[in-house]
């Protein structure tokens, strides 16, 4: 049997939290993009071997490709990402807890003394459950509060070009949390990470959180411990050192003992005299 550790605790939230997950829309594009692509290589490898099938027609007859310009290529809507949600509410799913918990020991890594931390994270720790679902107040989240749009910039072949990104918004604060599910983090025994270093990937989360746009301050949250198997290490040292006192603590006794049998041994001998 495979021996682990487990600590579970609950997220709150103490800042607006933004989707991650891409729209339905964007995905279908990039999707059909790229078959389109291949699309168009196919055509024109079969219009060589048929000396005659017109690559257009066969492109947008059968694959359904779109030969967009540079201009509408620049001017595409706004890219907008989503919060996963079910029937039951909108929820984190339990790799980006995993993916916080990365960077967090990649960030920690000299503190607490863990190199090549990403993959010991990836070997080690595993979250439960698969859905960790967020509420205010004791509800499930059902809906978002509004979209937050914000420039982006990157660097292409022809310069520099900025666009703007949307993404759904949860309002939280200290004083109106957003809170989570209990999250159950589960340790495989090994000799490099132990509940401690986990305990302080956490406290990483107070300056850089989950979700997006992290590096302005969302996401960022507050944990609470609800329980923790104990180490077998410091329950050892627990037992030795109330071992050790008590082992302490009978000596200092007996020492007593055998100084106050010295005193009466001594008044005795002086009544005598």
């Amino acid at each position: 049997m495979i021996e682990t550790l487990e600590l579970v605790v609950k997220l709150s939230f103490i800042s607006d939290i933004l989707g991650t997950a891409p729209s339905p829309e964007l995905l279908k594009r990039d999707f059909f993009k790229t078959i389109g692509k291949k699309a168009l290589k196919d055509a024109k490898k079969l219009e060589e071997e048929t000396e005659g099938l017109s690559t257009e027609a066969y492109t947008e007859e059968d694959y359904k490709v779109s030969k967009s310009s540079e201009e509408e290529k620049n001017n595409e809507i706004t890219q907008i990402t989503y919060f996963r949600k079910d029937n039951k509410g909108i929820y984190l799913p339990n790799f980006m807890v995993k993916g916080f918990l990365k960077a967090a020991a990649q960030t920690l890594k000299e503190q607490i003394n863990l190199p090549n931390p990403r993959a010991k994270i990836d070997r080690y720790v595993f979250i439960f459950p698969n859905k960790i679902y967020l509420y205010r107040n004791g509800k499930v989240l059902k809906k978002h509060k509004d979209e937050y749009i914000r420039p982006i910039r990157a660097m292409t072949p022809k310069g520099e070009r900025t666009s703007l990104v949307s993404s759904e918004r949860i309002e939280a604060s200290e004083d109106n949390p957003i809170t989570t599910d209990e999250i159950k983090i589960v340790l495989i025994k090994n000799k490099e990470i132990n509940l401690e270093k986990l305990k302080k990937m956490l406290e990483y989360g107070f300056y850089s959180g989950i979700s997006q746009f992290r590096s302005a301050g969302f996401g960022r949250f507050k944990w609470e411990l609800i329980s923790q198997t104990e180490e077998i290490e410091e329950v050892k040292e627990k037992e030795e050192k109330i071992e050790s006192e008590n082992k302490n603590e009978n000596e200092k006794n007996e020492n007593n003992n055998e100084v106050k049998k010295k005193k009466i041994k001594v008044k005795k001998t002086d009544k005598k005299k």
